[in-house]
């Protein structure tokens, strides 16, 4: 049942898509709630993650080949996977939970039932833009931190793993195929829908008063990180096999 609502949700912000041209300061508030906010955040997760996507693949591939290629490993561990997946985990954890408490909040204030009294259409005034923001941005999120996970990856080899810069971008190079950089701005497009179909499904059916916004919010970054898992394995299945 929650399937089959979650996809009529979809299908019923799709068909609003054409009116955001009378709108568009609400998407592009939006965009700036989700996607520049969020930096912070990502500047440190992704930071770290490339470091540690470089230490692991030298103690992986110690003696065993060339140190270029642990560049190469970086590359296409942070493009392909580490980079969108991370990224759409974190943003489930920050702006998805955050949507679930707003809507369910409104909901509890009776604040979307003013909006049908006014002959105001909720999906089109918070369902649309958010969900227009949630499509966009992830992608650009998770491209700046595959960015910053490669700057990472490269400030531990050079200080830490005595390898220098030449050698770590020429295995970024090495092997480099541009479907790794177009396989995970795919997920990342698929990635911001599910997070935001959850985080608004959950808010819509919020219980009453602070616990119940509080499950919703619960609910919203479990379900939002198991079903991106799913999704990205699926997603990849397609796209690799």
């Amino acid at each position: 049942m929650a399937v089959g609502e979650i996809f009529w949700l979809l299908f019923q912000i799709v068909r609003r898509v054409p009116l955001v041209r009378k709108n568009p300061e609400l998407t592009i508030r939006q965009m700036v709630a989700i996607g520049v906010s969020s930096i912070p955040l990502l500047f440190v997760t992704s930071l770290f993650t490339g470091a540690v996507a470089a230490v692991q693949a030298e103690y992986q591939f110690r003696n065993f080949i060339p140190d270029k290629f642990i560049g190469t490993a970086i590359c296409k561990m942070v493009l392909i996977e580490l980079g969108p997946i991370l990224t759409a985990l974190v943003l489930a954890g920050r702006v998805g939970s955050a949507l679930a408490a707003e809507i369910g909040s409104m909901k509890g204030k009776e604040e979307l039932a003013a909006f049908e009294a006014l002959n105001l259409d909720p999906l089109r005034y918070l369902a649309l833009p958010r969900f227009l923001a949630f499509f966009f941005m992830v992608p650009c999120l998770s491209i700046l931190s595959s960015f910053l996970a490669i700057i990472g990856g490269w400030f531990v080899c050079v200080i830490a793993l005595d390898i220098t810069t030449y050698t770590y971008y020429t295995g970024l190079q090495y092997m480099f195929q541009n479907m790794d950089l177009f396989s995970g701005i795919i997920k990342s497009f698929a990635f911001g829908v599910i997070i935001f179909l959850l985080g608004y499904y959950h808010g819509l059916n919020a219980g009453e008063g602070a616990k119940g916004v509080g499950n919703a919010t619960m609910k919203t970054v479990v379900s939002a990180c198991v079903s991106l898992l799913i999704f990205d394995f699926f997603i990849a299945l397609l796209m690799f096999s």
